[in-house]
């Protein structure tokens, strides 16, 4: 039985009598009463009134209406429905006109008098079609151009869009002689929310202080997110009551009024730092430099809002030099501790490696590398902490091969402080074989973010450097867009991981959704260049279902292990698979017991 079309709900908007009359005739002649739909107007208002109302297929529009002529009625219509097909009703002399309202998104035209039925209702049905195909095509460019330029996680504008539109902001204000503000707001407390109950609760509360700041903003102002758990604020006015300081203030407040996520009490505090265009910068980078800066002034005061000063540069001159030596003496106090989280191949319920993450132990608080390495980098450090946790992990994963067992393969994260400092690589070498561990049994782990512009060519440099002197890379962090997706036939890769956003967009869109077929193809383009694809960030038995439905296998998450210290790993280790619980659908447990 064939199948049935969809209706065509046809408006036509045409003043001549007995053209319409012509053309509602010879439609109704051809089409099944079913088939088409037809309403009729006289004037551009009544047409526009009538689309505010219903939805239509299609308008057939006449150019000379007595209250809109030519290419203008086209305009009016698109404003109010840009996806509504609309086929020109035009004259013989008008063709030229007519032409031109194609160019405006018209997608046919027709000559008076010069038609018939058949030919009509082919020219709407391919009309409406090709203008199924066009709006496919915008949206899909659409969806592309958002992925590439917004956060996964919140939706908010990343750091690219956040740079093009201070730069748009940088030419208005100079050609206005109006300022703008910038705003560097960074969560205090937002690490131990995630230590203490996980990654999902974590981006549950960036989710909602990126909802928050994109409400207790104007319309013209933007919202990114610039890092793990940083944002900024571009205020566009700042003159009056629009006074910067008191605004920062209020979106400090109301990001410290969250106390609750899901069933899980927080404490949160938030740091900002301000900086005024011109007065504190002419170029982005200087702006975005010192927002920092005086957004640790605040931070260093307990908390609050600072504006950037000149003097702030000198001050932060001193702190560097005075948290070097507190650095200098934690290394020297072996006062860092690691952890290791797990990598596991749940197909084989294997233990494959292990991720090495650093704390330290200061003051009795335990703090995350987030919290300190920027400012160990900062202060001519980073290598050397970076060699240091590198040390202590090879000695202990010699004494796991020593003591028998076989711990998999070892991954150390690397950053910009270690990828800046060319002997950092050769040092690494040196400093495993001395303890006598193959360079091929360890992976060095570099985020996709630092192969954005001008870096990409040094970070390449040290991959391939890497990879000669015997070590793995891991792309970590990865996603799904197709300015990433190049970097896996370009570089010299063991491996890619991809990001816990991957996993959120997952959850959130189902197996229907576009984070699905782009999980897909990134395991097929892996998979084709032999690239094994780890997806971390694993916190449920639903995510393991459907990424082994996918083909996806190697996984790392507080499903199977959290990371914890090298005694409570060894336990798990020795254990085998037991160790690692989620390695077992319920189902499988229930049918081997």
């Amino acid at each position: 039985m064939p199948t049935r079309r969809q209706p065509i709900g046809i408006l036509l908007v045409e003043d001549n009598l007995a053209d319409a009359r012509l053309m509602t005739e010879t439609l109704r002649d051809v089409a099944i009463p079913e088939s088409v739909i037809i309403r009729v107007v006289r004037t551009l208002a009544d047409a526009l009134t009538e689309m505010r109302r219903y939805s239509f297929t299609c308008v057939l529009l006449d150019l000379n209406l007595p209250d809109g002529q030519g290419v203008g009625n086209v305009e009016a219509l698109r404003a109010i429905d840009r996806r509504v097909a609309i086929v020109v009703l035009t004259g013989m002399d008008d063709e030229r006109i007519a032409a031109d309202a194609i160019r405006l998104g018209a997608q046919e035209y027709l000559i008076k008098g010069h038609f018939d039925g058949p030919k009509i209702l082919r020219l709407i049905r391919h009309a409406v079609e090709r203008n199924k195909h066009v709006h496919e095509l915008e949206d899909q460019r659409y969806r592309e151009f958002h992925r590439a330029s917004h956060d996964s996680l919140t939706g908010l504008a990343n750091r690219e869009l956040l740079y093009d539109r201070v730069g748009q902001s940088m030419t208005q204000a100079h050609l206005t002689g109006e300022q703008f503000a910038l705003c560097y707001l960074d969560l205090d407390g937002f690490k131990a929310v995630n230590d203490r109950y996980g990654h999902r609760v974590g981006d549950d509360l960036l989710i909602r202080v990126a909802q928050i700041l994109r409400e207790s903003v104007l319309p013209v102002d933007s919202v990114a997110r610039v890092g793990g758990d940083e944002f900024m604020v571009l205020m566009r006015q700042v003159e009056g009551r629009l006074d910067p300081g008191p605004r920062a203030r209020r979106l400090r407040e109301r990001v410290m009024a969250i106390r609750q996520i899901g069933d899980h009490a927080i404490e949160l505090d938030a740091s900002v730092g301000i900086v005024l265009y011109p007065q504190h910068g002419d170029a982005i980078h200087l702006l975005m430099e010192r927002a920092d800066r005086a957004m640790y002034e605040a931070k260093r005061a307990g908390g609050g809002v600072a504006f950037y000063d000149g003097t702030l540069a000198l001050r932060a001159s001193d702190r560097i030099a005075e948290f070097r030596v507190e650095l200098e003496d934690a290394l020297q106090q072996d006062h860092f501790s690691l952890l290791y989280h797990p990598w596991v191949d749940v197909e084989t319920r294997r233990f494959l490696g292990v991720e090495v993450l650093l704390r330290w132990e200061r003051d009795g608080v335990t703090q995350s590398p987030d919290d300190f390495l920027r400012a160990a980098g900062a202060s001519g450090l980073g290598g050397d902490i970076g060699l240091h946790v590198a040390s202590k992990a090879f000695q202990q994963w010699r004494e796991w091969i020593d003591s028998g067992l076989d711990p998999g393969l070892l991954s150390l994260n690397l950053g910009e402080p270690e990828l800046a400092d060319e002997s950092y690589l050769a040092a690494l070498g040196e400093a495993a074989l001395a303890i006598g561990i193959d360079p091929q049994h360890v992976r060095l782990e570099i985020p996709v973010v630092l192969l954005d512009g001008e870096r990409s060519h040094s970070v390449s440099a040290r991959m391939r450097q890497a990879r000669d002197l015997g070590f793995g890379v891991l792309l970590d962090q990865f996603g799904p867009d197709g300015e990433a997706l190049k970097w896996l036939s370009s570089l010299p890769l063991s491996g890619v991981k991809l990001g816990r956003h991957v996993m959120r967009a997952l959850q959130e869109e189902g197996e229907c959704g576009a984070m699905y077929r782009s999980i897909l193809a990134m395991r097929g383009a892996a998979a084709a260049l032999g690239l094994p694809l780890i997806v971390t960030g694993v916190e449920t038995m639903e995510e393991r279902r459907s990424l082994l439905d996918m083909g996806c296998t190697l996984m790392q998450g507080q499903l199977f292990s959290p990371a914890e210290r090298a005694e409570r790993l060894l336990e798990r280790i020795c254990r085998g698979p037991d160790g690692f619980e989620a390695f077992w659908m319920p189902e499988e447990v229930d049918r081997l017991s």
